[in-house]
């Protein structure tokens, strides 16, 4: 397998850029660009590196195969960081022998060297892209590998319910009685029914890493332009007096308890024949749509009559402008955008209707859509299992169900997988990664 080398720091001007080299012949080609001729593994070295143009002082080090993070010889280099000299230096790694890496081949080659799953290598990229608390504490724990752990688990479970399945498949006169067949009934029925609570789990899990969406809708000047600067804090929206000051959709976002809420405020909801202004309404009622929780915006003059098919709070607005107006209403929140009262009940009440953990889960949340479609497809396979053990179907036919539910989560790990699903993982990373 060739060495490959690329830049593992972002390019640019900084401080200090690694350039990362991987391969057979890693040491090598450190031992070329330095001069030195002896590097112990794991030992951080001062060095100079020396090219037709410039010297730099450099930290060099070396971790030998297999204690690297790509299971491989390794190199990496610490020197200051430019566009030009850090091209210079791959460039001379290239005439040394070296191949420029792929995007991801880093990672790539640590999974198919053992030194790291496919739902940890997806945990490594989530963990890259976080924007917030939660959305770092469940790529954390997907990179850790609590995901991989829960999965090889379960396999082991149904591996061993499989060999006494293929037992009884292999020689018919080892006899099963109904207490072995209730004990393999028990144990596959405690496996799904964790995966059915992850599955209930997911929709939470995609909301913290994706963020929560938001859409603000009502009649024209309820205030939502308001309700959504006062939630952001800033003037993201335009706020006038005027009756359809907004005609597009205006986003925004704001951070609450570690999870990212992604609003739209939308054009007011009403009859009209402006060309523009519809055309906004059309895209108020697609934000209704899409949203995870709808904001309904009234006030103490004006109702909000909008229907709305998904999950949705009443937000009544202006109650600063009534001193005597009844607030009691336990089906509604009260508001004054204007002076920002009840402001952060709002956001508590906004997080309590969209945020919903279940226990039994072991606090693990599904994050990633492929991950999700595969624990999907294999609880369709154990419940299949279950259900012909409860009919007394064949024996073949139980072990085929729970010989692919197995698959489906091996897939999520990469135990079982095709090389195509492999690639667009990896391809997904940066190029010294």
């Amino acid at each position: 397998m060739d060495t490959i080398v690329a830049l593992a720091t972002p390019p640019g001007k900084a401080g200090i850029g690694v350039i990362r080299i991987s391969g057979n012949n890693a040491l090598n080609i450190l031992k070329s660009l330095t001069g030195k001729e002896e590097f112990n593994p794991r030992y951080m070295y001062l060095t100079k590196i020396k090219t037709t143009n410039f010297n730099d002082n450099v930290l060099s080090v070396y971790f030998k195969a297999p204690n690297s993070f790509t299971g491989e010889d390794v190199a990496e280099i610490q020197m200051h960081s430019g566009y030009y000299i850090i091209q210079e230096v791959i460039n001379k790694c290239i005439e040394l022998g070296c191949k420029l890496a792929t995007k991801g081949e880093f990672s790539k080659r640590a999974f198919l060297n053992g030194k790291l799953s496919l739902d940890k290598a997806e945990g490594i990229i989530d963990l890259i892209n976080a924007e917030s608390s939660e959305q770092a504490k469940a790529s954390s724990m997907l990179a850790e590998g609590n995901l991989s752990k829960k999965i090889a688990n379960i396999q082991s479970q149904l591996t061993d319910v499989l060999a006494e399945i293929e037992a009884k498949i292999d020689y018919p006169e080892y006899d099963f009685d109904d207490t072995e067949m209730s004990k393999f009934y028990s144990n596959l029925s405690k496996i799904k029914d964790y995966l059915k609570n992850l599955i209930n789990n997911s929709k939470n899990g995609i909301m913290i890493k994706n963020g929560v969406k938001i859409a603000i809708v009502g009649e024209p000047n309820v205030g939502k332009s308001s309700i959504m600067n006062a939630l952001v804090g800033s003037d993201k929206s335009i706020v006038t007096e005027i009756a359809g000051t907004t005609r597009d959709v205006v986003e925004g976002e704001y951070i609450y308890k570690g999870v990212i809420f992604r609003l739209f405020d939308t054009a007011g909801i009403h009859e009209s024949e402006d060309k523009v202004e519809k055309i906004g309404i059309e895209r108020a009622l697609k934000s209704i749509k899409d949203a995870d929780l709808v904001l309904k915006v009234s006030t103490i003059f004006q109702s909000c009559d909008i229907e709305v098919d998904g999950p949705f709070l009443e937000i009544v607005n202006k109650i600063d402008l009534k001193n005597d107006y009844d607030i009691k209403d336990e089906n509604k929140i009260f508001v004054s955008a204007l002076k920002g009262e009840n402001i952060e009940y709002l956001k508590q009440k906004i997080f309590e209707k969209t945020i919903h953990i279940n226990d039994g889960s072991d606090k693990l949340l599904l994050t990633n859509d492929r991950h999700i479609y595969l624990i999907n497809k294999a609880y369709k396979h154990i419940c299949c299992a279950t259900e012909n053990i409860k009919n007394n179907e064949t024996f073949d036919i139980i072990s085929s169900d729970i010989k692919n539910c197995w698959e489906s989560l091996g897939e999520i790990t990469g135990v079982v997988s095709n090389e195509n699903i492999i690639d667009r993982i990896f391809q997904k990373f940066c190029l010294g990664k």
